[in-house]
Formats: structure tokens, sequence, C-alpha cells
């Protein structure tokens, strides 16, 4: 199974289309909010499933701020992190997962692409399409997973 995760690109997925288009065999899409709409559009437009939450910039819009499900039999929670305040740190984001028991765990608002395992849950930031904070081009990240392993990593935009 091969999973695209975004998230904050705030309006600009013209150059992501392009390039998750360019990718093949994506079989699921997971953005992290900031804008929602974003995320539904994508999914739509690569006609693949999608998971999305709303972030701190959806103002107005109705949508799941948390998601919990399981996919290539691991147990998922996305949130956008802004109410878990992710940008100061993760440990109340990692209390939530212990107590959803979760195995891997999506957040986005810091713009900062991140990915590392911490205490046996896998924490992912794909930071932003648009506006990264610390690379020149935007980031997501690319999941590859079976029923064995799990492999996520960090892509920089070709656009």
């Amino acid at each position: 199974m091969r999973i695209v995760v975004c998230g904050d690109t705030h309006g600009r997925i013209e150059e992501l289309t392009r390039e998750l288009e360019r990718l093949k065999n994506i079989d699921y899409l997971i953005h992290t909010g900031d804008f929602y709409q974003d995320g539904i559009a994508l999914g739509r437009e690569l006609g693949i499933k999608t998971r999305v939450v709303v972030g701190n910039c959806d103002l107005g819009v109705k949508g799941p701020r948390e998601e919990i499900f399981t996919l290539a039999g691991r147990r998922f929670l996305l949130t956008h992190g802004h109410l878990y305040r992710v940008k100061s740190h993760l440990n109340s984001l990692k209390f939530r997962a212990e107590e959803v028991g979760a195995h891997v765990v999506i957040f986005g608002h810091t713009h900062t692409a991140y990915c590392e395992m911490v205490e046996n849950i896998l924490f992912i930031n794909p930071g932003s399409t648009r506006y990264s904070r610390f690379s020149q081009r935007g980031t997501y990240v690319l999941i590859e997973a079976d029923d064995e392993r799990l492999q996520a990593n960090i892509v920089e935009m070709a656009f």
C-alpha cells in the first residue's frame, strides 16, 4: 500500500497535484488540514481514498478535528496538531496516541517535515507543500506499507 501524507497546503494544490500525478499506484491520501477542502479536492482529482481533518485555518469548516483508523494493519491517529500545541512539544500528542493505541501519529501545523519513532510510535509531519519552514521546496511524506513493514520517507517536491 502506498500512502501520501500532505498538509498545510493553504489553497495551493496545483504543484502538488502535478507531483502526485507523476507518482504511480497511490492507494490513499492523508491530509493534515489547512485547508480541509484542498484534501477533498486532491482525493477527488486523483481518484483515491482520502482522510482529511480540519486545521486552525479552516474557519467555519465542518469536518473532523481528529481521525482514528486502521490501514495496513496499523492504528493511525490523524490530527492537525494545533489542539495539542505541537509547536511547543509532542507530549500531549504522545499521550493521546497512547490513549487510543495508535502505532502511527500524523500531524501538521508546524510546516516542518518530521518523521521519527518515539517509544514505538511513529510520528509523521509532512511539513507544507508550499510554505515549508526549513526547506526551499515543499514537502510531503510517502508511506509504503504492508502487513510486515511500514517505511515513511520525507519527499521534497520537484516543483
